[in-house]
């Protein structure tokens, strides 16, 4: 495991990319229809005065077998023109936790990392306590209605059946809310409340998997404003309008979308990009076929009785290799990691690997013309599956048998990883 050096980096673009579209333009794809709350929620519902998400769909064919081989959804989140300003949509709920093959091996890691870090990456002030135990709640919740298969409900709390854990979540608890977060699912959470003061605050955060940022720290209790300093374009784009945006949001409003950086590692606390030090770049002898885009999965939603608003993340890797004949994918690579605005550029060090890098993506696109995947002379821009893989179908109803890739057989050591 790498030891991270605590700074600024791609993880925090999750409150900032999420919020940047939100104030200025709140443009969703609906792709979801409601269903009538359980009394319980229907409860909090009244109590609160906002509408809630829709309950999720139970996938009752996904089991502990299955999940062995099940991918999730193939995020492309590959655009041209690059602009911070990133597009939202709308959560369809189903997809808030997702899970993947991966899910052992992120919570077994996270925690791991909590308990050789302490509080550095975990921590909760007095103020976020209720919403850290209403977010436990939601997810329990969550986890057992939409994976009957996985999670089961039992007088104490829940059996894990993926990993084998019974969970006992009778209070008072013998772990902090935030562990069992973290043993539950592949997600990182941070946890923002307003105070007396009409501001926003961070108040807690189980976030073990940034990929290379900050710990918590140093953040804990700081205004948004704070947290947010260094990160680009957020005085020019967000800091006058974000707390008003804030105010508005509803329960009924959670959103998604991803941010990606380049690795050639599968570590979650703190990727090698990130673990170099200033004018360090990549190791000359790193192969090609080790190279990632690690994609940032993000969401935000509000709980309805803390009126917490809950940041979610949880990293994806696909290598660069697996995606090499999917049109355009080299070419939006290696443009953006080329032109791609300055400040973005340094923020996800892709000076420290684009000179290693960039042989490789030009001998995959002169792949793809030699193939007639593209041609030469077209242009570059945004695919119309964007933000998933062109293969990608949203309207496919999905009873539990994964997404994998139809067009790439992964190598021996990729399987491996």
């Amino acid at each position: 495991m790498i030891d991270p050096t605590p700074f600024l980096g791609p993880h925090l673009v999750l409150v900032v990319a999420v919020l940047i579209w939100l104030v200025y333009s709140y443009v969703v794809k609906k792709r979801v229809s409601p269903t009538a709350p359980s009394d319980k929620l229907a409860a909090s519902e009244k109590d609160a005065g906002l509408e809630l998400p829709p309950e999720p769909t139970p996938l009752e064919n996904l089991t502990p077998d299955k999940l062995k081989s099940y991918d999730d959804r193939p995020w492309r989140p590959f655009r041209w023109p690059y602009h911070q300003t990133m597009s939202i949509f709308k959560l369809d709920i189903n997809h808030w936790l997702d899970m993947d093959k991966w899910y052992e091996r992120y919570v077994n890691e996270k925690m791991d990392i909590i308990r050789r870090t302490g509080n550095e990456y975990c921590d909760c002030l007095p103020d976020g306590e209720d919403a850290a135990e209403e977010l436990l709640e939601t997810v329990v919740d969550h986890l057992t209605k939409r994976y009957p298969k996985l999670f089961i409900k039992t007088d104490i709390g829940l059996d894990n059946l993926v990993t084998g854990e019974k969970i006992d979540l009778r209070k008072p608890f013998k772990e902090p809310p935030l562990h069992y977060l973290a043993r539950l699912t592949k997600e990182d959470f941070y946890i923002v409340k307003k105070r007396e003061d009409g501001r926003h605050y961070l108040v807690a955060a189980v976030v073990p998997a940034p990929g290379g940022f900050f710990g918590v720290q140093n953040k804990m209790g700081q205004h948004l404003d704070v947290i947010h300093h260094e990160v680009p374009y957020y005085e020019e784009k967000l800091k006058v309008s974000m707390e008003r945006w804030f105010a508005r949001m509803k329960p009924s409003d959670p959103v998604e979308r991803a941010s990606w950086f380049i690795c050639w590692d599968h570590e979650l606390l703190c990727n090698g990009i990130y673990a170099l030090g200033p004018g360090e770049t990549v190791p000359e002898d790193t192969s090609y076929l080790k190279y990632n885009v690690r994609v940032c999965r993000q969401t935000l939603r509000r709980l309805p009785k803390s009126q917490a608003i809950i940041f979610s993340n949880h990293p994806i890797f696909y290598s660069i290799e697996e995606m090499k004949d999917e049109p355009f994918v080299p070419s939006m690579l290696k443009k953006v990691v080329l032109e791609g605005p300055d400040k973005i550029l340094k923020y996800k060090g892709f000076e420290k690997c684009d000179q290693h890098l960039i042989p490789y993506l030009d001998r995959l696109i002169q792949r793809q013309i030699d193939l007639g995947i593209i041609k030469a002379d077209d242009p570059l821009r945004t695919r119309p599956s964007y933000p998933f893989a062109d293969w990608y179908d949203p309207n496919d109803k999905h009873t539990g048998n994964g997404y994998a890739n139809p067009f790439f057989k992964k190598t021996k050591d990729e399987q491996e990883q």
